[in-house]
């Protein structure tokens, strides 16, 4: 693989695409083998870039949910349908998740109306005061997140091993303690790391925002997705959660500069 400024000859890239291919089915490697993460970020970058898609959005963060999904080791968790006294957390975004998210409730004026209110009293609260405050995810419907399939993927790696600490930290308000393997948090920042690259060589924005305030900004507009990957910052009026940690970014940066010429 080339790791110079030269971007390779198409003959090249196709080569690498058919390469690419016998990772994308399987789960991701975490070892020092490089091969499986550059695969699946390049794959992302061709996800967000296909003008045939419906919505490349939706296609990019349904791929990387389930390679979360079919790389975490199957662990004795806690977490049940119906189990939701954990969505009462700030949750942070980027922008195709929130498009995605946007795209399951563009119609459901009661969700809508129920995120509009939940914004409201959550607006500007920090991760405490928003943990303290108990207002439930708008997304929620009897105690399970009504968009499963395209919740974001914070939402899918945030698991716990005991009920009676996600209890005792979300309904009894106790200092949060929760037992999550540490394997499913390597999985998630390897996911976020090869995400965050793969906007970058789209040449996207990669902040992440809020979730209720995110989506009801993507909702503002009929055409939000084309509008987004166009180059328009729908969600300039959203203030950025955050910056990426140090390690993250040196990681994201190495990424990117490694797959640029191959992309």
């Amino acid at each position: 693989m080339s790791s110079g400024g030269n971007r390779l000859q198409r003959a090249e890239r196709r080569a690498l695409q058919r390469e690419d291919e016998k990772y994308l089915n399987v789960p991701l490697n975490l070892g020092p083998d490089p091969r499986s993460i550059a695969a699946h970020t390049r794959h992302m970058v061709h996800l967000f870039s296909n003008p045939a898609a419906a919505s490349p959005c939706a296609d990019a963060m349904a791929h990387l949910g389930a390679l979360y999904s079919r790389t975490v080791p199957k662990a004795d968790l806690a977490c049940r349908r119906g189990c939701g006294s954990c969505c009462t957390q700030l949750v942070t975004v980027t922008a195709p998740e929130a498009l995605w998210v946007a795209a399951q409730i563009r119609h459901k004026m009661p969700v809508i109306e129920k995120m509009r209110a939940a914004d409201a009293q959550t607006h500007g609260l920090s991760m405490e005061a928003r943990l303290k405050s108990h207002i439930v995810c708008p997304l929620l419907k009897d105690a399970a997140c009504s968009i499963y399939a395209a919740r974001p993927v914070g939402c899918r790696a945030f698991v716990s091993l005991s009920l009676a600490a996600c209890l005792a930290t979300f309904v009894d308000g106790a200092e949060p303690q929760i037992p999550t393997p540490a394997r499913h948090t390597d999985i998630l920042y390897t996911c976020r790391i090869l995400l965050y690259a793969a906007l970058r060589l789209k040449g996207l924005k990669d902040a992440a925002y809020e979730l209720n305030a995110a989506v009801l900004a993507a909702l503002a507009y009929d055409d939000a997705e084309a509008r987004w990957l166009a180059g328009e910052d729908i969600f300039a009026s959203v203030p950025v959660t955050g910056t990426v940690p140090p390690a993250f970014e040196l990681s994201i940066s190495q990424l990117v500069a490694h797959l640029a010429p191959t992309v």
